[in-house]
């Protein structure tokens, strides 16, 4: 059985805001990286 999986505006929201922060402490290119992996992990439940 498969589920679909819905992305709420706030948890949008606290993703974005999630990578912007990491922004600050590693290069856009691995953040971009984490932030991809996050929304493929997210996707995958």
């Amino acid at each position: 059985m498969s589920y679909r999986i819905d992305f709420s505006s706030i948890a949008k929201a606290e993703a974005d805001a999630a990578f912007l922060s990491f922004c600050q402490y590693t290069t856009p290119d691995r953040a971009q990286a984490w932030y991809q992996r996050l929304i493929k992990a997210i996707s995958s439940l």
